[in-house]
């Protein structure tokens, strides 16, 4: 879609090169929401696409993914069999429903950056306790844990000139079992919820999302604390409530796909 509103386009080298953030700038990653309806609201598009933040790299303790990397690059990389969570990072994706166009130039920062409530990548990123690497336009840096980066729907703690740059995620985590599971009315269709898991010999990590603005941690010592646990926690929940489903609707979902990955 045209965007006839766009007054400038910058395409800096450096983020320390923009020396002022307007409330009408966006940034331009994969662009494939961003070009999928109108936004009238902007004036300025700053392309950071030719960044080089694309990488996926071991490094340390780490595996690191730039926010630029296309959601392509993380299908078709050569994985080590011994890191079973990468499944999990593949049937993410694959719930995206989206076409082989879009998954080639979509961006996991813009995934994740975009916050929607039924957005695939960030209760995996919970769920494995990935962290992420922020930036602003002076340079300067600080990391946040994944579960504290998205407070809502469409809302995330980044400031203003602030950006993604990478994710981390601990190598020990990609040893873990992961379920992801999720339903919707069709399999094209946004999803009602979310649950993904993370298990290893000391914890499990549950985490809905879809169902809620945001993704939603619980942790558990085992599958029995989760099992006498997770109804109860429910309860507690705030879930959506739209014309596609009622918030109790949406509850029940959530309870049928934590009872899937028990068994």
């Amino acid at each position: 879609m045209d965007l006839p509103n766009i007054q400038t386009y910058l395409r800096p080298d450096d983020l320390e090169n923009i020396a002022n953030w307007g409330k009408d700038w966006a940034w331009l990653a994969g662009g494939t929401w961003l070009f999928s309806e109108p936004q009238p609201q902007l004036k300025v598009l700053v392309d950071i696409q030719h960044l080089g933040w694309s990488e996926i790299e071991v490094k340390e303790d780490y595996l690191i993914i730039g926010a630029m990397c296309p959601l392509i690059k993380l299908l078709e990389y050569s994985w080590l069999a011994e890191w079973k969570a990468i499944e999990g990072l593949k049937s993410a994706i694959s719930a995206l429903a989206a076409s082989l166009k879009v998954i080639n130039v979509a961006t996991v920062g813009g995934n994740i950056c975009l916050a929607l409530s039924v957005g695939t990548l960030a209760p995996l990123m919970v769920a494995l306790d990935a962290s992420y690497e922020i930036w602003n336009l002076r340079g300067e840096s600080h990391q946040v844990a994944a579960k504290d980066f998205q407070i809502g729907f469409r809302q995330t703690i980044l400031q203003s000139g602030e950006i993604l740059r990478r994710v981390l995620i601990p190598l020990s985590n990609l040893k873990w079992q992961v379920n992801y599971q999720r339903l919707s009315i069709a399999a094209t269709d946004p999803a009602l919820a979310i649950v993904v898991t993370a298990k290893n010999d000391q914890q499990i990590r549950c985490v809905i999302a879809a169902s809620v603005a945001a993704p939603r941690l619980f942790e558990f010592k085992n599958i029995d604390f989760l099992k006498r646990e997770y109804l109860t926690l429910l309860e507690r929940e705030n879930f959506i409530e739209d014309f596609r489903g009622s918030a109790k609707y949406r509850q029940e979902m959530t309870a049928i796909l934590i009872g899937r990955t028990l068994q």
